[in-house]
């Protein structure tokens, strides 16, 4: 059976006069003692308490910035988030939403996902059987 020691500098032992001290466990008993720490599987979690509670949360970041002497922060540019095709076209300079061919607007028709392929489903609209294009696209 191994043996694990390790040090615990977070808590003093002050019956032994404030002294760091080691604990020398098995590694079965320290995973045993390591696991009691993880929560069950649907146990709430309170996340945002202290300084990133809601409530708390400009009146907090407000004094660390003043504590850091970091500037304030412009809060208009939180509001102001571009859209994604905004983004695209100022860094390709296309617009991913537009034809390349016609300038027309494209539109959403779906996602495809896993091994689907979109000519399997030209197939199925033209009333053909979907295997024929999964075929055609193999090499060989």
């Amino acid at each position: 059976m191994r043996i694990f020691t390790f040090m615990r500098p977070l808590y003093k032992d002050y019956a032994n006069g404030a002294k760091t001290s080691y604990m020398t466990l098995k590694v079965y008993t320290f995973i045993g003692r390591l696991i009691r720490h993880i929560p069950d599987k649907h146990f709430p979690m309170i996340r945002y308490a202290g300084l990133f509670s809601n409530r708390w949360k400009k009146q907090y970041l407000a004094q660390a910035r003043t504590a850091l002497s970091l500037p304030e922060s412009d809060e208009s540019n939180e509001n102001t988030k571009s859209l994604w095709a905004e983004r695209q076209t100022d860094y390709t300079g296309i617009n991913p939403l537009q034809c390349p061919n016609c300038d027309k607007p494209l539109t959403f028709v779906g996602y495809f996902f896993g091994n689907w392929n979109p000519l399997q489903h030209l197939f199925e609209k033209a009333g053909k059987d979907p295997t024929i294009a999964v075929a055609l696209l193999r090499p060989g």
